[in-house]
């Protein structure tokens, strides 16, 4: 195996190098896709590409790749970032269970990842269940994601462009005659709801920020 899983792809900031995180997500996804482990997940049936977004969340909202995730930063990923920010029915929390569980199957035998029994620990049974109930919770939604899950459920297309616009229409126009449900946007929402969305913007744009406000004050 001539893939690196431990290399560097942050900058001393902490901050992600976009050529080489997205190549090293790429490279990856394609390794586990030609696993064993992501073969029988197929046949079963399961192909969610759930964990490409755990890759993805765990490198720009945790600033970690796979080597360095614990167990409670797959929690955050899992029962924080995922009701928030992903578009998808509740019923599929066991299928994104399992296709993690092969993911870090995958890991633990390829790659001997010390940190992937703890985090194979996290996903079973219970995690399950407590993904099915976060993700049917229209709380734990974002705006986005409460838009995207409103016009499915009114029965648009919301996986082509014309479907989403037609809602887009929909809404607008049933929001000016005080048909539809406002959502709110950011500014308009509670403060706690405010605190806790500020939390899960990605840490590495917090910390370019945080640079930028140095380098700007210096």
């Amino acid at each position: 195996m001539t893939f690196d899983i431990r290399q560097k792809i942050f900058d001393r900031d902490g901050v992600p190098i976009e050529k080489k995180a997205r190549q090293y997500q790429d490279e990856l996804i394609q390794l586990f896709k030609q696993s064993p482990e992501g073969e029988a997940i197929r046949n079963e049936g399961v192909d969610g590409g759930w964990f490409t977004m755990v890759i993805d969340f765990g490198i720009n909202y945790l600033g970690v790749t796979p080597p360095h995730m614990t167990p409670s930063g797959l929690r955050e990923i899992l029962f924080d970032i995922f009701p928030r920010k992903v578009s998808t029915t509740a019923d599929e929390a066991p299928n994104i269970i399992r296709e993690l569980q092969a993911f870090w199957q995958f890991l633990q035998r390829e790659f001997h990842l010390e940190n992937a029994a703890a985090c194979l620990k996290v996903l079973d049974e219970k995690a399950a269940r407590e993904l099915k109930k976060k993700l049917s919770d229209p709380a734990n939604f974002g705006f986005a994601k409460s838009f995207f899950m409103q016009g499915l459920e009114r029965g648009f297309d919301m996986t082509t462009e014309e479907g989403m616009n037609k809602w887009m229409e929909t809404y607008n126009a049933e929001l000016a005659t005080g048909v539809s449900p406002h959502i709110p946007f950011l500014g308009e929402q509670s403060q706690s709801t405010q605190k806790f969305q500020v939390e899960l913007q990605p840490r590495t744009a917090r910390r370019s920020r945080k640079k930028h406000r140095n380098l700007k004050w210096n």
